[in-house]
């Protein structure tokens, strides 16, 4: 039963979101300004330019967790 259950409301999370990703707005792109000014770019970097520096810290952060959940089993076996 309770896998009968579980199921039903992974689907119904599913539905739910699968729905708020189609109601976005539906009156278009905003209106331009009427003093022809382009707004200022939101605070922050874009991440277009530093992408290969997120890259290899996504990979130094991903071998330090493997490295260290090694480190664990090992001391794990040693009992």
């Amino acid at each position: 039963m309770k896998v009968v259950s579980d199921k039903f409301f992974l689907l119904l999370v599913f539905l739910f979101g699968t729905m708020y990703a189609f109601a976005g707005n539906a009156g278009g792109p905003p209106a331009p300004s009427p003093t022809g000014k382009k707004p200022p770019p939101p605070p922050g970097l874009p991440i277009d330019e530093n992408i290969m520096i997120l890259v290899v810290i996504a990979l130094l952060f991903g071998m330090y967790i493997i490295y260290k959940h090694s480190v664990k089993r090992k001391d794990l076996n040693l009992d």
